[in-house]
């Protein structure tokens, strides 16, 4: 079986990131919201300056949003530093300060999805569970069901009986391993097999290496664009990262006014004295 080989390989050849160093559960779940869409080498300086503004959970409850979305800066997707914010206010407000871990108490949690709950079973709480991120979904639809397998789809009963295989002690080691193969070995694009610690009982493996095309993970359907092509996420960002340096009149947010309102509903900006601000 590849729990093994792959639990090896990653401890010769995993990553030395900073959120692999802790076990504090605070520190693992910020990394965890921060990892989400945006690349580990643009995560690394800004997680560490943001533990530095808010280093528990009390104090990231306690913070003004307007502050933890500018302390977010640099990241995208803000409403992840919102969602974060209402997870901390929940843990303090529930929980005493301390992020339990248990699956359901997780998802009653603000911001907790099956995934995210998955996640921090396993490397919060080093539970036996498999965390179905792209990377491991790529990965492992690869190994179990072959190069044409659709890796965006996911397979619950196929995901549980996988998670039934491994072994508890190996499942912190695992999900790790198959994080860092699956962005440095078995990439979307041209995997290099030659390189990789389980292609022995990998269903895709050779016949993968010689394929002209191969199923990748797509964007979300439903993003709104412009005429031009320009999804609505681009112009968000836009907005929030000049509400960053201060409050903003509606004319000088004119050529975005199509967000605003959106950004105003998600709790993101608000009116203040005739100006948009922060919220």
């Amino acid at each position: 079986m590849i729990w093994k080989p792959l639990s090896a390989w990653y401890r010769t050849n995993g990553r030395d990131l900073p959120w692999r160093r802790t076990d504090d559960p605070y520190r693992i779940a910020v990394s965890e919201f921060m990892l989400q869409q945006t690349q580990v080498d643009r995560v690394v300086p800004l997680y560490l300056s943001f533990l530095k503004k808010f280093p528990s959970w009390k104090s990231l409850a306690a913070a003004p949003q307007s502050e933890v979305v500018r302390a977010w800066k640099g990241l995208g997707y803000n409403m992840r530093a919102v969602r974060l914010k209402k997870l901390a206010e929940g843990v303090v407000r529930d929980f005493d300060g301390k992020l339990p871990s248990g699956e359901e108490a997780l998802l009653r949690l603000h911001g907790v999805g099956p995934y995210t709950a998955r996640a921090l079973r396993v490397f919060a709480f080093r539970q036996k569970a498999l965390a179905p991120d792209t990377n491991l979904r790529r990965v492992l639809t690869r190994v179990f069901k072959g190069p044409k397998a659709d890796p965006k789809a996911f397979d619950e009963r196929a995901w549980t009986r996988w998670e039934a295989t491994l072994p508890g002690k190996l499942s912190y080691d695992v999900n790790q391993g198959l994080m860092d193969l699956g962005a440095a070995v078995c990439k979307a694009g041209r995997p290099r097999c030659f390189e990789c610690p389980i292609s022995r009982w990998c269903a895709s493996y050779p016949r993968i290496m010689t394929m002209k095309s191969l199923p990748r993970q797509k964007a979300a359907r439903g993003e709104r664009v412009d005429a031009s092509g320009v999804p609505n996420r681009i112009y968000r960002g836009r907005v929030i990262e000049a509400l960053r340096k201060g409050p903003a009149t509606e004319r000088a947010l004119a050529g975005y006014a199509h967000v605003l309102s959106g950004l105003e509903k998600d709790g993101l900006i608000r009116k203040a004295r005739g100006r948009w601000v922060l919220a």
